[in-house]
């Protein structure tokens, strides 16, 4: 029905958050996601090079890196002081906790290293894993998690997990953890951003109504706008679905919480972008078989292309790098020095074909801009 309200999570997939937390509402805490491993990188540097630049001396952690999920109070305004300048203090942690592989199958593609399931009474053993360069995204009512490892599985892997929360044994916090058997991978690089939400327009209510039920697509590339919808979620889809049935059955007759629908973004002064226009600059030619079209220099940041229903767009920040390649420069020692650009993308107008078959084209892109640096340079007494 178009008077059902859009629902981005099924509240009872994070109840074990809400009942460690009773005190705060559920929809007014943030979760994050963050990698700890050695100091900084140091591939590529002699031990005169650590000392010149100050680098780091320490490795990566007992056991390889590990991925923390922290639950996130929302950021108070406080009063500055005798100025009366009120200011917002930082996201308060509340909570965090290690996130863990659930080995219930092999888990990795290479033979060697590949983990073995390993049973521990009626269930399975649960390991810390490398879960690197994360970033959370929504599928099926759940919450998921993106990254790499390379070890097990290549450099050019993405691997995603739905991610499964329990209370804490000891009644503090939760615990956080992922299926070896709900892996799912996308083939082609990194930085590739999912799509599971799709406003698709309004009725004649003015009411937004929502592609039903999306596949999980994946935006490989920025420019031109590249949109794989033959992610095979290996099973996934099929478990989680019979596992909300399991749910649902335990949960009957009891009373569920509002749940809220997601806010609609606030305007963002992205240039708009014609039909024949895009990030750079294309001819009309033809190209030989099997040639593949000419990439700009637009790189995926964002691991969800965020809905503004609004619009009937996607939101998405991407970056530059700059120079344009990864080799040593004045800015950087691995040609990391990046400047980032929001950009929307959305089904193409008109056409007489279902909104939900029209391919994706680059609507919008933002003016490049930069993040204020906390460190103060040498030489300065305060941060650029």
């Amino acid at each position: 029905s178009p008077d059902r309200r859009h629902e981005r999570i099924d509240p009872r997939h994070l109840e074990p958050i809400a009942s460690a937390f009773p005190s705060a509402p559920l929809s007014s805490l943030f979760l994050g996601v963050t990698i700890f491993g050695g100091g900084q990188c140091k591939f590529g540097l002699s031990p005169e090079d650590v000392d010149h630049y100050r680098f780091s001396l320490r490795d990566e952690p007992p056991g390889g890196k590990r991925a923390v999920v922290a639950l996130l109070a929302p950021p108070n305004v406080e009063d500055g002081g005798d100025d009366g300048d009120r200011r917002r203090s930082p996201f308060r942690t509340l909570a965090q906790t290690t996130l863990l592989l659930e080995r219930d199958v092999r888990y990795g593609t290479a033979r060697k290293r590949a983990i073995q399931p390993e049973r521990v009474g009626s269930g399975f053993a649960r390991m810390h894993q490398e879960f690197d360069d994360p970033r959370l995204f929504f599928h099926l009512g759940r919450v998921w998690i993106l990254y790499r490892n390379g070890p097990l599985f290549g450099y050019q892997e993405q691997i995603h997990n739905p991610i499964h929360f329990e209370e804490a044994g000891d009644g503090v916090g939760f615990v956080a953890y992922v299926k070896a058997s709900e892996t799912v991978r996308v083939g082609g690089g990194r930085n590739i951003a999912l799509i599971s939400e799709e406003p698709i327009g309004r009725d004649e209510n003015g009411i937004v109504e929502w592609a039903p039920n999306p596949s999980l697509k994946a935006l490989t590339w920025v420019d031109p706008v590249t949109v794989r919808d033959d992610i095979d979620l290996n099973g996934a889809e099929e478990k989680l679905r019979h596992r909300r049935l399991l749910e649902a059955d335990d949960a009957s007759g009891s009373e569920g919480g509002e749940r809220d629908a997601p806010r609609a973004a606030a305007p963002l002064h992205l240039q708009s972008l014609d039909e024949s226009d895009s990030a750079h600059p294309r001819t009309e030619r033809r190209r030989r078989l099997g040639s593949k079209p000419t990439k700009s220099n637009v790189h995926g940041t964002n691991g969800y292309m965020a809905p503004l229903p609004s619009s009937g767009e996607l939101l998405g920040i991407a970056h530059f790098h700059r120079p344009e390649n990864r080799k040593s420069s004045e800015f950087a020692l691995h040609g990391h020095h990046y400047t980032h650009a929001f950009f929307t993308i959305a089904r193409q107008a008109g056409g007489g074909a279902d909104a939900g078959s029209r391919p994706f084209k680059l609507r919008r892109l933002s003016n490049e801009f930069v993040f204020r640096a906390n460190s103060v340079p040498a030489g300065e007494t305060r941060p650029p």
